[in-house]
C-alpha cells in the first residue's frame, strides 16, 4: 500500500502545477479529495500492520517545528469558533466595530451578531483551513512513504522532470510567439515565458526551486567523471569516453532546460535568487562537499551556471536586460502595499483577520493611494501575519525557519553522497522561496506549494534514510 500510496503522491505532484499552476477551483478540489483519500487509505493499511517506528532522536529534534504548526492550526480554528460578542470586542475590536456597522445600514439585525467569529468570512476562512490541512496530510503521507533510496531518487526525478516539461513548454511558447496555456492566450505577460502558471513570477519560483535539485543530483552523478590528478591526455580522453561517464553528462541537461526556462521568465526576484543560491551552494560545498573532491564540485556548479549564462546571452539576452533597465529595479507601489498591509495587521494584531480573508480586509486602507482591488500583499510573509495574527503567523513562519535550519544541520552531518548531494538541492529550493516570498505570493499557488513541502521533505529525510542504511 506505501508504494501505491508513493506513486499517486508523485504522479498528484507533477499534475498539480498544469493547470494554471493549480489555481483553479477543481484543481484545489481534485488536489483535496486525493489527498484525504490517500489518508483514509494510508490509514486503512496501518490496521493491518504495525506502523513505521519514527526514531526517537528524529521525533525529539522537530518537536518544537510540530509545535508551532499545530499552534498555528489551533489558532486558525479559534478563528472560526462563534464568540461571544464581548470576546470579541476585547480581542478584535475592529472585526467587532466593522460588524456594528453592518448592523446599522440594516442589512443585519444586531441580535445576529450576539456570537462572532474572528474571521471577517468565516467561509473563506474554513476554504482556505481545508487547504492547509490538505498540504499537512501531504506532508505526513509523504514522509511516511518516502522509505528508501529508490524512492528518493524517484521522488527527485518526479520534480526535476516537472521542471524541465515545465521550461520546455514555457520557452516553446515564448519564442513561438503563441503565449498560450494549452489552449488559452495568456495577454498578461506576453514578453515572458511562464509554462503553465498564469504569472511569471510564480513560474519563475517553480524553476528557481528546482534548478538547484537538479544541480545537486547532477553532481551525485557527476562523482563517476570526475578524474583523477596526473593522468595523461590519452588516459583522460579514454575515461571521458567511457558509457557509463557520458550517460553522467546527460544530467547536466536539467540544469541548463531549467536555468534557460528561469531566465526567459524575465521575473527580477527570480534572476537574483538564481544568483545568491549559486554563491550560497558553493559556500556550503566549502564547508562539506558530496563525494570529498570539493573543487571540483564547484567547478562542476561554476561551469553549469556559466553555461546557462552563455546560452542566454546566445539565444538573446536583450528581452531578459529589459527587465531591469525598463520600469526601474523595484516596484515602488509595492511599499505602498507593505505599509498599508502594516496597518492592517496593526488593526489585527492578536486574531488576525482570518485565513484567506487579505481581499477583503486591505482594500479599505488601500482606498487612500489606489483605486484597484488587491488580492495579496507581494509578501506571504506580512500576508500570513495580517491573516493569522501576531501569534499564528509568526507560529507557522517560525516552523518553517526551524525546520530549515533542522533540515541544514542534518545534511551536514550526512555522508552518504546521494542525501548529500539531493539534500543540498532541496535545502537550496527551500530557501528560494523563503527569500522570493519577501517580495511575491508564489506559496499561495497550490502546484508551487506542493513543490516546496516536497522539497522540506526530500531535505529533511534523505539524510536520515540514506545514512541509516548505511551504517546497516
Amino acid at each position: 500500500m506505501d508504494s501505491f500510496i508513493f506513486v499517486l503522491l508523485c504522479i498528484l505532484l507533477w499534475l498539480l502545477p498544469l493547470p494554471f499552476g493549480g489555481n483553479i477551483e477543481w484543481a484545489v478540489f481534485g488536489l483535496e479529495v486525493a489527498v484525504w483519500l490517500l489518508f483514509l487509505a494510508y490509514l486503512v493499511s496501518l490496521l493491518k500492520r504495525k506502523p513505521a517506528v519514527v526514531p526517537a532522536g528524529d521525533r525529539n529534534r522537530f518537536r518544537p517545528v510540530y509545535f508551532f504548526i499545530c499552534l498555528f492550526f489551533l489558532l486558525a480554528l479559534a478563528q472560526l469558533w462563534p464568540w461571544p460578542e464581548p470576546v470579541v470586542r476585547t480581542l478584535s475590536p475592529v472585526a467587532w466595530s466593522w460588524r456594528q456597522s453592518l448592523a446599522q445600514t440594516g442589512l443585519f439585525e444586531p441580535a445576529e451578531f450576539r456570537a462572532q467569529a474572528f474571521s471577517l468570512s468565516p467561509w473563506a476562512s474554513a476554504y482556505e483551513l481545508v487547504r492547509y490541512l490538505s498540504y499537512a496530510a501531504f506532508i505526513f503521507l509523504l514522509s511516511r512513504t518516502l522509505t528508501s533510496r529508490t524512492r528518493i531518487k524517484a521522488l527527485t526525478l518526479t520534480l526535476v522532470s516537472a521542471g524541465v516539461f515545465q521550461s520546455l513548454y514555457g520557452l516553446s511558447e515564448f519564442f513561438g510567439g503563441t503565449n498560450r496555456i494549452f489552449t488559452w492566450v495568456n495577454r498578461y505577460y506576453s514578453g515572458s515565458a511562464f509554462g503553465t502558471f498564469v504569472n511569471r513570477d510564480h513560474y519563475s519560483a517553480f524553476l528557481e526551486m528546482l534548478f538547484p535539485l537538479s544541480l545537486g543530483y547532477f553532481l551525485v552523478r557527476a562523482e563517476f567523471f570526475s578524474l583523477k590528478p596526473g593522468l595523461s591526455w590519452r588516459q583522460k580522453m579514454a575515461r571521458f569516453g567511457q558509457e557509463q561517464v557520458q550517460k553522467s553528462l546527460l544530467f547536466v541537461i536539467p540544469p541548463l532546460i531549467i536555468g534557460l526556462g528561469l531566465f526567459f521568465s524575465r521575473c527580477r526576484s527570480g534572476i537574483i535568487i538564481f544568483i545568491v543560491t549559486f554563491f550560497l551552494t558553493l559556500l556550503l560545498l566549502s564547508v562539506a562537499g558530496i563525494s570529498g573532491r570539493h573543487k571540483t564540485e564547484k567547478r562542476l556548479v561554476r561551469a553549469v551556471v556559466l553555461l546557462v549564462l552563455l546560452g542566454v546571452v546566445l539565444i538573446g539576452i536583450g528581452p531578459v536586460l529589459e527587465r531591469f533597465t525598463q520600469g526601474g529595479f523595484f516596484d515602488r507601489n509595492r511599499l505602498l502595499f507593505y505599509r498599508h498591509t502594516l496597518d492592517l495587521i496593526s488593526d489585527y494584531p492578536l486574531t488576525g483577520c482570518g485565513l484567506g480573508t487579505y481581499v477583503q480586509a486591505i482594500n479599505r486602507y488601500l482606498a487612500r493611494d489606489f483605486n484597484v482591488i488587491l488580492s495579496h500583499a507581494h509578501n506571504d510573509y506580512l500576508e500570513m501575519l495580517a491573516e493569522a495574527g501576531l501569534v499564528g503567523g509568526l507560529a507557522l513562519i517560525l516552523a518553517a525557519i526551524l525546520g530549515f535550519a533542522l533540515a541544514l544541520r542534518g545534511w551536514l552531518k550526512s555522508r552518504d553522497p546521494l542525501a548529500k548531494g539531493v539534500g543540498l538541492g532541496a535545502l537550496m529550493g527551500v530557501f528560494a522561496i523563503l527569500f522570493h516570498s519577501l517580495t511575491d505570493f508564489s506559496l499561495r499557488m497550490p502546484g508551487n506549494a506542493l513543490v516546496w513541502l516536497s522539497l522540506f521533505v526530500l531535505a529533511v529525510k534523505a539524510p536520515v534514510i540514506l545514512d541509516k542504511r548505511e551504517e546497516t
